[in-house]
């Protein structure tokens, strides 16, 4: 069976990669930022249970979204829903049956002093007819703010009825706390499933559909409760202190053997998978586990858990359920040298959609239908870019000044007299990898080195990796991206004095702090919906007395005076007056993660003084940028500055 199947893929993928055209090994032409700034074509893509479509969130050259349909394995594309304005984006798609996809979107909203994208969920047919909004019928005709917590809360798909899901819904009746319902997704009538517990929560489902599991979040305690349909009432089933034990976060109830499976750090330093027994309170059996990285995510079909997700230097996965593993072993066996990863699936997982991972080209699907000895190219997610040579990132790892073993990447093509472009990553507890970035990769076409650094505190390395971080904004994951440019010099791999710092979120405050405190060590500073006010940011974004924990231990206290005071001296903002070489920054208006008066409050303060500063604002931007027109002009703004400050 092997053997065949494997000849089988082969020969498919065979002819689909002659219809690629090889890079020339000549240098690879010069590009307009244009051709960077595009965001993939389409994303999200999801296969129909019965295999015969699939549906695809398109990103148009306008700043609107749009869900497209196809027969699976053919680009023949047809809209079947258009969001209705720029500020409006697709969060995620799914399959509810043959017929029907429930659509996950999302749109920003400011209240109360405070800003955040606020969730809606749509049903629609196959063919964009009976659109429906899913959210709870009002109580009262009085002022209801439960849409700012409801939206895509889904608690299960309830694999074995194709007309429901189980959803979570605030309302006023519960006191704006969560319970679950039960959703038609057809008509959206609804009927309470399980009952709040009148204190915030989020839950979890099983295969069956005839329980849940509610994860009860009070200060920095996590306590675990279990609904059974049958039994008609909530069990408390277990709690632990966030930051001072050794928790878990459950991903799924297994109702059959009343167990849960779970990520956890309870056996390692990595994050691990387990199951976890709510009889005997006992570890029963590790899922997964990795001596490296943390897991990212745990795959599931049907209600049963079939792999693993994690992040080397390339997405990986690790399937365990055999079908699922025998297919992903085919794959990589055939798509030698592409880091291929079998994202999406039929029922029969016969029909797949593998995306493909590359150091030095964007990333592509092909489809493979092994019943019908078909497959090929489905689409190429950077058309701009194919075809084009550009040098590969190269992992890299050195010591830093006190001695913590650091890793990251640099692209330099070999040719050490490049200037450096800095790009600390955002977050900050997010992490670079090897995957090809257009945004990177429009440097390095220009004709600089990018030297991305994982600092301290970057998620994916375990959990004392990141806890290095906290409370070491702009003190030492600031000077591991510095000792990184030091280490650049010693190797000799890029040239450091005609160097400059460009950030994106958090990577944004690391420019603006370094423009700030080392302001002559590099020729230019680029922040992109960076921080420059921490107490702000905190103030405007972290409502809630948890948030304020958390920040407090991952940021820096900001309960004391000591602690605000501290927390304003590594603020950017409070040193503007320092800033001497040119500093630009790059904000949508609307960013709800970091709000654009972050740049515009330095931008002024720094302008009022006659300071090298610049603001580039885009109507309606998110915070990642995520529309054609606000990305081109932003790559574009950056890329000449960036040139006209490093010669």
């Amino acid at each position: 069976m092997y053997l065949s199947m494997n000849k089988i893929i082969k020969t498919i993928i065979a002819s689909a990669l002659l219809s690629i055209s090889t890079p020339s090994l000549a240098q690879s032409e010069t590009l307009p930022s244009s051709a960077f700034s595009q965001l993939n074509i389409v994303e999200q893509p999801t296969i129909s249970p019965n295999g015969e479509l699939i549906a695809a969130v398109y990103n148009t050259d306008g700043a609107t979204q749009q869900v497209v349909i196809s027969p699976f394995g053919k680009v023949d594309l047809t809209t079947i829903l258009k969001l209705r304005n720029q500020s409006e984006r697709i969060v995620k798609l799914r399959w509810v049956n043959n017929e029907r996809l429930l659509v996950s979107a999302d749109y920003p909203e400011h209240m109360y002093g405070s800003s955040r994208r606020v969730g809606q969920l749509f049903a629609v047919n196959k063919d964009g007819s009976e659109l429906k909004e899913i959210k709870l019928r009002k109580l009262t005709d009085t002022k209801d703010w439960s849409w700012l917590v409801s939206g895509d809360q889904i608690v299960s798909m309830l694999p074995h009825d194709p007309e429901h899901i189980l959803l979570q819904q605030v309302s006023e009746r519960d006191n704006y706390f969560p319970s679950v319902y039960k959703i038609n997704v057809y008509s959206g009538s609804s009927e309470k499933f399980a009952p709040s517990l009148q204190k915030p929560s989020y839950f979890i489902g099983d295969s069956t559909g005839r329980s849940v599991v509610a994860v009860a979040v009070e200060d920095l305690t996590r306590t675990f409760y279990l609904w059974q349909e049958d039994a008609g009432q909530w069990k408390e089933i277990g709690s632990y202190e966030a930051f001072e034990e050794d928790g878990f976060t459950p991903v799924l109830y297994e109702p059959a053997n009343n167990t849960l499976i779970v990520k956890t750090y309870q056996k390692s330093d990595k994050q691990e998978v387990w199951r976890y027994s709510l009889d005997t309170n006992e570890w029963v059996e590790p899922l997964f586990q990795n001596e490296t990285y943390d897991v990212a995510s745990v795959m599931e079909h049907n209600g049963q858990v079939i792999g693993f997700g994690y992040t080397a230097d390339m997405p990986e996965v690790e399937f365990i359920a055999p079908a699922f593993k025998q297919r992903q072993a085919l794959v990589e066996n055939t798509f030698k040298g592409m880091n291929p990863i079998v994202v999406d699936f039929d029922e029969s997982v016969n029909k797949l959609l593998v995306k493909t991972y590359s150091a030095s080209g964007p990333s592509r699907f092909y489809f493979i239908d092994l019943a019908n000895k078909a497959g090929g190219l489905w689409m190429a997610l950077q058309p701009a870019l194919e075809n084009k040579q550009f040098p590969a990132k190269q992992p890299i790892e050195f010591e830093a000044s006190d001695g913590l073993v650091l890793n990251g990447y640099l692209i330099n093509g070999g040719d050490a007299d490049r200037p450096l472009v800095v790009m600390p990553h955002g977050g900050p507890w997010q992490r670079d990898t090897q995957v090809f970035h257009p945004l990177e990769h429009m440097f390095v076409n220009a004709g600089y080195a990018v030297l991305q650094v994982n600092f301290r505190g970057s998620s994916g390395f375990g959990s004392s990796y990141e806890a290095r971080g906290y409370g070491e904004w702009g003190q030492r994951m600031q000077q591991d991206v510095l000792d990184g440019v030091a280490w650049v010099k010693e190797q000799q791999l890029a040239d450091v004095d005609d160097s400059c710092v460009v950030g994106w979120s958090y990577g944004g405050y690391v420019s603006l702090f370094a423009a700030t405190n080392t302001p002559t060590q590099f020729n230019c500073y680029v922040s992109i919906a960076g921080v420059s006010d921490i107490n702000a940011i905190l103030e405007d974004t972290r409502a809630g007395e948890t948030a304020q924990m958390v920040d407090n231990i991952m940021v820096g206290d900001r309960d004391s005076e000591q602690g605000k005071a501290h927390l304003e001296a590594i603020s950017p903002i409070a040193s503007f007056g320092k800033l001497k070489r040119p500093t630009l920054l790059v904000h949508g208006t609307g960013d709800v993660v970091v709000p654009d008066d972050q740049s515009e409050a330095f931008y002024k303060a720094a302008k009022e003084y006659n300071l090298p500063v610049e603001l580039l604002l885009l109507e309606n931007g998110t915070h990642s940028l995520d529309s054609n027109p606000n990305r081109k002009q932003a790559f574009d703004r950056v890329i000449n500055f960036v040139k006209a400050n490093i010669e």
